[in-house]
């Protein structure tokens, strides 16, 4: 599980998902299909997880990487 979620990422992770929204609508405005990006988010939380710490995994090594010692 990964524990250190930060606003930011919560933010990031809702942006991205928006951005490839394939969702479909009806007249009313209720949701009649559920893109994959959507049903991820609810259904799938080892990939949430998965996805957030390699987030955080990947801006160390970058850290790591490109910060003189």
């Amino acid at each position: 599980m990964v524990s250190n979620v930060t606003p930011h990422d919560t933010s990031d992770l809702t942006r991205a998902v928006a951005r490839h929204c394939a969702c479909e609508h009806g007249p009313m405005g209720v949701r009649v299909t559920t893109c994959s990006p959507h049903r991820m988010l609810s259904h799938d939380k080892r990939a949430v997880n998965g996805l957030l710490f390699m987030r955080s995994l990947a801006d160390r090594l970058r850290q790591e990487e490109f910060t003189p010692s």
